[in-house]
């Protein structure tokens, strides 16, 4: 069943061309992978999708329903979740309340949030820091948290940005099974933008390619490694001879 889809869609600041005629496919179970160089749009995409930006022209289809323009606090009610590249935990509230902050997209009652919180944090082996400050936590820790708070919505489609920047090798193998884990356990969806790609790599199912604000290629990984244009645009070599 397909679960998201993209058409033709478009974004422009001013007179920059952000995203080119972007069309795409998200079945439901699946894990897609979206890389690209700097500069690409990919993080300008799913900005479109979650509802931070309005897309100039195109439409955006979720579960069969249109929801091009809508903000994003409805995106996330309907089930979309998405992390951020840069950290965006808050910095003031213990970990506990920052996934919290995510339940209550679904509820108004604080200890319902509360435990949907712990439930969560034990999922993510977050309850021993439960009452901590994130600012006083390892970046990998902090990477968690805002996956955990994304989880709280109780999402159908998990948009992941970024999430193993800034990790070392051993943590990104972590945050990779840890998300391998939740996927199987909630059945989620996983939508990806990553930069590492023995990540990318490994996890996805179907990798989209990016470049210049347009969408060069779309397959398998493995098919899509050894594409011309998409070396050129972004691999390199070593994907290449694979």
């Amino acid at each position: 069943m397909r679960l998201l889809e993209v058409k033709h869609l478009f974004k422009e600041f001013g007179g920059v061309v952000a995203n080119s005629d972007i069309s795409l496919e998200v079945e439901e179970g699946m894990t897609m992978g979206l890389i690209g160089p700097n500069g690409a749009g990919k993080t300008t995409l799913f900005n479109c999708i979650a509802g931070y930006y309005r897309p100039t022209r195109g439409k955006i289809l979720f579960d069969g329903k249109d929801i091009t323009g809508w903000p994003s606090h409805q995106v996330a009610r309907i089930g979309i979740a998405r992390t951020f590249q840069g950290m965006k935990t808050l910095p003031n509230m213990t970990v506990e309340e920052n996934v919290m902050v995510g339940a209550f997209c679904r509820t108004k009652n604080r200890e319902v949030a509360r435990g949907e919180a712990q439930e969560i944090m034990e999922l993510l082996n977050l309850r021993e820091k439960a009452q901590s400050l994130p600012t006083e936590l390892p970046i990998a820790i902090q990477r968690r948290i805002e996956l955990a708070r994304a989880l709280a919505t109780k999402p159908k489609l998990l948009m992941l940005d970024e999430i193993a920047a800034g990790l070392n090798p051993l943590e990104i193998k972590e945050i990779l099974q840890t998300i391998k884990r939740i996927k199987e356990e909630r059945r989620l969806t996983l939508f990806l933008i990553e930069h590492v790609m023995e990540f990318i790599m490994t996890i996805s199912e179907t990798v989209i390619v990016m470049a210049a604000g347009r969408k060069i290629a779309e397959g398998p990984p493995e098919k899509v490694a050894r594409e011309p244009k998409v070396i050129e645009a972004y691999l390199g070599e070593k994907y290449a001879k694979g």
